[in-house]
């Protein structure tokens, strides 16, 4: 694969013009086939660029309160010093899965390309450029405002372009979900969501304005696992959806990375992806049940924050915080059983209550001095509410032995 001086126009290509281009490629990157690019190009042209390898989407774009010094830093640099943009800004880092240059006409055009590093600066030379072609209408389209300067990467390989992504972005943390989303580690629990929810949007790197965020459907799933599958009934265990969901994400991108040679981390995450839109139901189900407005919780707390929120009109209750569902959800897990079709699904019986599983709830929360962070730390709120429905599968399991 050589940088060959002009190519056809290929499918998925961008063509970027340039005023100068080098070659740049170490002996280590051609040893495995991969070249390195410098060009200089005018500030309009990074537009071209999709930013669909990048582990961020420009944060100002939904929310402009993301917005930070560093956005206001280069908006001044644009304003004041145009000509000191490519000096001060660190560049922009693409990548592309071939690359054909032609330095008569000055174009290089770029096969599969995509924005991996600098969606921030992207986001703001677009806005800059937007409010001066509306300030200045007869502005000179020949005469760029100012230049950038590209590092492009020709690599094949999508796995190695997801792993320069977040390399190229350690300077800038990124966080655990957004690596996870940029590797595939998500991908099949989005799907099994898909499949059952298709009205859900799930959050899958940190720049998604939207959605319900992966990470609580990995706290939700690992709520419901049941011991056979988890191995562990430690106090540790029982707390960590509540207290840590990042360390729920890192222990399912672990057992995606060896579910094809460790059977127990394959069980795991095959459970937790089965799982996963039944979690979301059941969550919802609990947050919204109208059986909540029989049990006189005030709506903040003086310790711990809110326990619920009431709607203005109806005053009804139509949120209940997480701390108080948690422990709900972990005691469901004795209901969690394999289906006629081997899939992992929750099967309550029908001597069951809701009415009464809420009532425990929220006597445990009154227990926990109303303190709704403290019930959700609570190994003994776990346990406490575990016991009703494990009752219950104990009594149904002996009948069904002595019959």
């Amino acid at each position: 694969m050589t940088a060959s001086k002009k190519g056809k126009h290929a499918p998925n290509c961008v063509q970027i013009s340039y005023q100068l281009i080098r070659n740049i490629t170490s002996p280590d990157e051609k040893s495995i086939g991969v070249q390195s690019l410098v060009a200089n190009a005018p500030a309009s042209e990074i537009l071209k660029l999709e930013t669909k390898d990048n582990l961020r989407s420009y944060l100002g774009e939904y929310n402009p309160r993301k917005r930070n010094r560093v956005h206001e830093a280069m908006r001044r640099t644009m304003e004041s010093q145009p000509e000191r943009f490519i000096i001060r800004n660190s560049g922009f880092v693409i990548t592309a899965t071939d690359v054909a240059i032609d330095d008569n006409a000055k174009i290089v055009t770029l096969q599969n390309a995509s924005l991996i590093n600098g969606a921030q600066s992207q986001g703001e030379v677009r806005a800059f450029l937007a409010d001066s072609a509306a300030e200045e209408d007869d502005a000179d389209a020949d005469d760029p405002p100012f230049y950038i300067r590209l590092n492009i990467i020709v690599d094949p390989d999508a796995a190695q372009v997801a792993e320069t992504a977040i390399a190229r972005n350690i300077a800038t943390p990124i966080k655990g979900l957004t690596e996870a989303n940029a590797r595939g580690q998500l991908n099949d629990i989005a799907a099994s969501v898909k499949e059952v929810r298709p009205d859900i949007k799930i959050r899958m790197k940190e720049s998604d304005p939207e959605g319900i965020d992966a990470r609580k459907i990995l706290q939700l799933a690992r709520l419901l696992m049941p011991a056979s599958i988890s191995g562990n009934l430690s106090a540790a265990e029982k707390l960590r959806p509540y207290k840590n969901p990042e360390q729920c994400l890192t222990d399912f991108c672990d057992w995606f990375d060896t579910k094809s040679s460790d059977p127990a981390a394959k069980a795991k995450y095959d459970f937790t992806v089965e799982i996963a839109p039944y979690a979301l139901i059941e969550y919802e189900l609990w947050e919204t049940h109208p059986a909540w407005n029989k049990q006189n919780i005030w709506e903040k707390t003086k310790k711990g924050g809110r326990a619920l929120r009431r709607d203005k009109a109806t005053k009804k209750i139509i949120w209940i915080s997480p701390s108080l569902l948690f422990p709900i959800m972990g005691s469901m897990s004795e209901f969690v059983v394999k289906g006629k079709k081997g899939q992992w699904q929750i099967h309550k019986p029908k001597i069951f209550k809701e009415e009464e599983m809420i009532r425990r709830a929220a006597n445990q929360f009154r227990g926990h001095e109303s303190n709704p962070i403290l019930m959700g730390r609570s190994e003994s709120a776990y346990d406490a509410l575990r016991i009703y429905p494990q009752t219950l599968v104990d009594v149904l399991h002996d009948i069904s032995a002595a019959s």
